[in-house]
């Protein structure tokens, strides 16, 4: 599943049936197969996990902002889901290079109102991921000699520095947003999120990025 599909006001039901689908089968192909994992690859799961439920999240938040006619968070949660998507594809790759596949539980997502979806990400999903999982991760990747996995991860938490960023001023300016919606520009190397289409790409560094726009 391409991740501009999520442009969509809502993705098709039989798109995220698929990708919870292909989960399952994933997780099928590590209890029969994987060999005994490292502490590493047990980090690049649980990122897998809490990458794929949080695409699922934005997605429902997205869709809970476009019935409060709040445009700008509608957009934001929509790239949010994109970047979200990308994070997982690498994640993936890199599990697989490992010789294991991914396995995934997809929670059904608690929906508030915008103004507390907003919170939620920013003040409990953001913080926890920049200030603890992630540079837990990196220290374990490292100590491994896992430098690859190491600096995926550290993409993977400065997108997520960006989008919390991005989400505080959203929920700040809540009051005064329409159904208007604007643009977000998702980096389809390492999911960073911006407002303008810089260049170098100023999560992953790379000097000619690839941009999901994002409405």
């Amino acid at each position: 599943m391409a991740s501009n599909e999520l442009k969509f006001k809502t993705l098709p039901k039989w798109a995220v049936l698929g990708f919870l689908m292909a989960a399952v089968f994933a997780s099928l192909a590590w209890q029969a197969d994987a060999p005994k994992p490292s502490e590493t690859v047990m980090n690049l799961q649980a990122a897998y996990k809490g990458e794929a439920n949080a695409y699922v999240r934005y997605l429902a938040f997205a869709d809970r902002a476009q019935e409060n006619e709040s445009g700008e968070a509608v957009s934001l949660f929509r790239a949010a889901a994109c970047a979200e998507h990308i994070h997982l594809k690498n994640l993936a790759a890199l599990m697989r290079k490992m010789g294991y596949e991914p396995l995934i539980k997809v929670e059904t997502p608690v929906v508030k109102t915008t103004a507390e979806n907003l919170r939620t990400s920013t003040k409990v999903g953001k913080a926890y991921e920049r200030d603890v999982r992630y540079p837990e991760f990196i220290k374990v990747a490292s100590a491994e000699g896992n430098d690859e996995v190491a600096r995926v991860f550290q993409r993977v938490m400065t997108a997520e520095v960006h989008q919390a960023k991005l989400f505080e001023t959203t929920l700040s300016n809540l009051h005064k947003m329409d159904a208007t919606n604007c643009v977000y520009y998702v980096c389809s190397m390492c999911g960073c999120t911006a407002e303008r289409a810089a260049k170098p790409c100023p999560g992953c560094g790379e000097p000619k990025p690839a941009y999901e726009e994002m409405f």
